[in-house]
């Protein structure tokens, strides 16, 4: 591999190990997430099974100058939401185009330097809360449903990002945490897109698999 390619991997893996340092702290908890979902977290998949970290690399092309631009309709990535515990998003200045849909329903443009780091030099990097998150804390983090459009004002040119999914090890059981402050919560069913956590609870490898077959009708049965 490229040595800028694993050295900026490392980079995002110490930034993912980082944030996930911080959500205990955030719930009054005294152990590590790794140890609270028993699963080993901040693993790369060149480590094999324990989880799944993977960096990919997006480009969405200009548009022509003789497209006829429609808003509603050219969008550079359909509404979704990320199907891990956590993704990092790098972007560039300038290339908005990032929105989420907020809890009334409309979508909302995330500002590429929110508020506070207008003077930066680049982008802070994006922390983003996937499904897994929803589940272990039983819907009081909700997994962000977000989508890309197509700028206005930026149609000439092509807009590129980075993004770091992580993903814990398949057999990781996806059931709230025990905190004292997730229990006191109570998210009307209503509220979620999904079942945030169940007693029993099924693995990532499982909510994984069902995300797929409901996303692209992936079924890994057939030959």
């Amino acid at each position: 591999m490229n040595k800028s390619y694993l050295s900026f991997q490392d980079f995002a893996m110490k930034s993912a190990s980082a944030s996930y340092a911080f959500l205990p702290l955030g719930f009054r908890l005294k152990v590590t997430m790794a140890a609270l979902i028993g699963s080993p977290l901040g693993m790369t998949q060149r480590e094999g099974p324990l989880g799944h970290l993977f960096l990919d690399y997006f480009q969405y092309p200009a548009l022509a100058a003789t497209w006829d631009y429609d808003g509603a309709v050219d969008i550079r990535a359909g509404a979704h939401s990320d199907y891990g515990s956590i993704t990092l998003l790098f972007q560039r200045p300038s290339q908005p185009g990032l929105e989420i849909l907020t809890p009334t329903s409309t979508w909302s443009p995330v500002p590429v330097f929110p508020r506070g780091t207008e003077g930066d030099s680049s982008p802070p990097i994006l922390v983003n809360v996937g499904d897994l998150l929803s589940y272990w804390t039983n819907g009081l983090m909700r997994s962000t449903v977000h989508r890309v459009i197509c700028a206005k004002d930026k149609l000439s040119e092509d807009r590129y990002s980075i993004a770091y999914f992580c993903h814990p090890a398949n057999d990781t059981k996806l059931v709230p945490i025990p905190s004292k402050m997730i229990q006191r919560t109570q998210v009307k069913s209503s509220e979620v897109d999904r079942d945030p956590g169940t007693a029993d609870g099924i693995t990532a490898e499982e909510h994984l698999r069902e995300r797929l077959a409901a996303t692209y009708g992936w079924n890994d049965n057939e030959e």
